[in-house]
């Protein structure tokens, strides 16, 4: 018999975007990015993970997940990193680093984890079965960082904001040495959020309120673009690169998904970009389509997770194509085809992911809102 879920803590995608990780009041769940079935759980007869933080993939070792209790955990408390396999559901690994963790994230065989304030590089040596300490930083005390690895050099990049500024640092991961390290100035007060985009190579900042979203090249940190999203206050959760890398989506906590068509040739006409034109370095990108949750969901769909949902929105995915996977924290999935042609779009699925009967799928069109 598995337990109600009752509070959806973090949704995490896996390294080969082929199934996302749900972190729960009871453990965890694994499913199918697809079709949003699910595959594994952490359920076992003998024992139960409890409350479950924050999880992650990892990668190149199938069914292996890191993860991190939260206070209400005993046997698994938010100072201790905890590496379990989920098919033969055995802790591999775990060890308690005296500090709450606050936030983490894996490339490759190393752990990068925050503690409020401080950010540290672990390595995991899987002969040895245990965690290295490889680097130490300073960073602001939301604990925001992204890293990855470039496959052609083996080299980490971590970028993460610091006294007004992006940090942004280069290690050789063969031998553990220092490469180089940039830092930019950040054009707003406070950064909200901070993601990686692959497909374009750059970093992308939201500010205090999400009223801009920023984009920097990350090898050389020059400013590349800049989205007006609105003047309402809002969220910024998941960012995905669709049709080429030529549209940006991005999600703003439960109201909206905006896309963005990053071709400044192909942008509105504004009185603000004529002033842009002449004060300052870069035009203001606006959305070329919102698809709004109140439009997707119907009556009550999704209220038995309304605070996860308000708190923490949606994850975006995409092959960079026309579907956006958008797996939301109020229990439904959605797989939405866009038309980039007169952009419309349509749900060409809709499933209620968490329930233990047969998921639910359903089909319903909507159009282009201005």
């Amino acid at each position: 018999m598995q337990d109600k879920i009752y509070k959806i803590n973090s949704i995490t995608l896996d390294e080969k975007n082929q199934e996302f990780c749900l972190s729960h009041d009871h453990g965890l769940k694994t499913y199918d990015i697809g079709e949003f079935k699910e595959k594994e759980t952490s359920d076992n007869l003998d024992f139960k993970l409890g409350s479950i933080s924050l999880a992650h993939y990892f990668p190149d070792i199938e069914n292996l997940i890191a993860f991190t209790g939260s206070i209400k955990n005993t046997d698994f408390p938010p100072e201790m990193i905890v590496f379990f396999d989920i098919e033969k559901k055995i802790v591999v690994f775990k060890k308690n680093l005296e500090r709450e963790i606050t936030n983490f994230k894996i490339v490759s065989n190393y752990i990068l984890i925050a503690f409020g304030k401080s950010l540290t590089i672990f390595y995991y040596d899987k002969n040895k079965n245990d965690i290295e300490l490889k680097q130490e930083h300073k960073i602001d005390e939301k604990s925001l960082f992204e890293c990855w690895i470039e496959q052609m050099t083996n080299h980490l990049y971590l970028v993460f904001p610091f006294q007004k500024e992006i940090k942004m640092q280069q290690y050789a991961t063969d031998e553990w040495a220092f490469i180089k390290k940039l830092d930019i100035a950040s054009p707003v007060n406070v950064i909200q959020n901070i993601f990686y985009v692959k497909g374009l190579n750059q970093i992308f900042i939201s500010d205090e309120t999400a009223k801009y979203i920023y984009g920097f090249d990350a090898d050389t940190g020059k400013k590349l673009l800049c989205l007006y999203r609105g003047m309402k206050s809002g969220y910024i959760t998941s960012v995905a690169l669709l049709n080429n890398g030529k549209f940006l989506a991005v999600n703003n906590v439960d109201r909206t998904i905006h896309i963005f068509d990053l071709d400044i040739n192909n942008n509105d006409f504004s009185f603000s970009n004529l002033l842009n034109a002449v004060f300052s370095d870069i035009k203001e990108i606006y959305p070329k389509l919102r698809i709004k949750y109140k439009h997707i969901l119907q009556n009550e769909e999704g209220s038995y997770y309304k605070n996860d949902f308000s708190e923490k929105g949606s994850m975006l995915y995409s092959d960079n194509n026309d579907e956006l996977f958008v797996v939301s924290y109020n229990g439904f999935a959605f797989k939405i085809k866009i038309n980039f042609s007169n952009f419309e779009y349509k749900v060409m699925s809709k499933v209620e992911y968490i329930e233990k009967t047969m998921p639910k799928i359903s089909l319903c069109n909507s159009g282009y809102e201005k």
